[in-house]
């Protein structure tokens, strides 16, 4: 029999809720596995449409195979409500508290061995909390989640954003030690998800978000990103279908001149000098610089036409560098390329005129 437990993703997350929904010896209903995943209130999808709501199919999936794995270890372990349609609900009544202990071992057991070498491979760079996600059920993390919630925590990581898939992190990097192929349904915003076969080649965390780069079978087919937030489901392998390598140093020059994680079509790298207006922001840049060629060509001090100092970067300006620079507001000011001054100064007015 197959390891319900085994997989990633949706599907993971949707067998582990219900199977410890279950073992709590109460009637439980996919409304109900959809309130505690979605973080709702018992009862909140009972009277609302579930279909729509994210994950709703892997748990179509999920909910019979954790049903049929219970009654076949432990026949009539599991009773129903007699209802049907939205109301219906299942109740575990065997003997056994924890039946597919063994099983839930196994997976546990495989997931600290992946866990083990993905620290290794990623050398301190990740914060405590995003492996407390990975591994939320262990006894301890628990307490530390506990003192969390009643306020006795004396520490907290701003890069603690987006958690969703972040069990799937270790299998990308084992996959990109391997060498496999691996196939998963893909679904960007605003779009119907579709099925990609996918060679994986990189893993990149840029604000808050982790990313997997490789070579896939749709265009753009070399260095394809795709947010690991945006898997749906399950992640397989794919047999009999040669992995295509990376090129030594191919993603170190990718990233050189960009921040954030896309190239945009037609742009290319210029040397942008941007003016600070505060011996504050001045500073503050300097010692969080927009991106790793940041170079100060003017210290901070009086001139002619004012206080101000200067900085140069050399990439391609693109919408996250616009994005960085209109943060800070009206004490940062692009001197050159003259096409992103105008871009800022676009993006300046459009605000204005929503604001009236």
């Amino acid at each position: 029999m197959k390891n319900i437990f085994a997989g990633f993703g949706t599907r993971s997350v949707f067998v582990n809720l219900i199977y410890m929904e279950l073992m709590k010896r109460e009637f439980v209903s996919y409304s109900d596995i959809l309130a505690v995943y979605c973080r709702r209130p018992k009862g909140y999808y009972e009277q609302k449409v579930c279909n729509t709501e994210p994950g709703y199919g892997e748990l179509k999936k999920a909910f019979p195979d954790v049903i049929k794995a219970l009654v076949e270890i432990s026949p009539g372990c599991i009773i129903d409500n007699g209802k049907k349609g939205k109301g219906k609900a299942y109740k575990y009544i065997g003997e056994d508290d924890d039946p597919l202990a063994e099983e839930r071992k196994a997976i546990e057991q495989k997931r600290v061995e992946d866990y083990v070498a993905f620290c290794k491979a990623s050398a301190g760079i990740l914060p405590a909390s995003w492996f407390s996600a990975y591994f939320e059920n262990t006894q301890l993390l628990l307490d530390t989640h506990r003192e969390d919630e009643s306020g006795m925590s004396h520490i907290r990581s701003s890069l603690e954003q987006n958690l969703t898939n972040i069990d799937l992190l270790p299998v990308f990097y084992k996959a990109i030690i391997g060498r496999q192929v691996l196939q998963f349904s893909y679904q960007p915003f605003g779009q119907d998800p579709f099925t990609l076969t996918f060679h994986p080649q990189f893993l990149k965390e840029y604000n808050g978000r982790w990313f997997v780069f490789g070579e896939a079978d749709r265009e753009p087919y070399h260095a394809y990103n795709v947010p690991l937030d945006r898997i749906v489901g399950e992640v397989r392998t794919v047999d009999g279908v040669d992995y295509i390598p990376v090129p030594n140093g191919f993603y170190q020059d990718y990233f050189k001149h960009i921040i954030g994680v896309t190239h945009e079509k037609g742009v290319q790298v210029e040397n942008v000098v941007i003016r600070t207006k505060t011996e504050y922001q001045h500073g503050l840049l300097l010692t969080k610089p927009l991106h790793h060629s940041q170079e100060e060509t003017l210290p901070f001090g009086e001139h002619e036409d004012g206080s101000y100092g200067e900085v140069q970067l050399k990439v391609e300006p693109n919408r996250e560098l616009q994005g960085k620079i209109l943060l800070y507001g009206e004490n940062l000011e692009v001197i050159q390329p003259y096409a992103l001054r105008e871009k800022i100064k676009e993006t300046l007015m459009k605000m204005m005129k929503q604001y009236g």
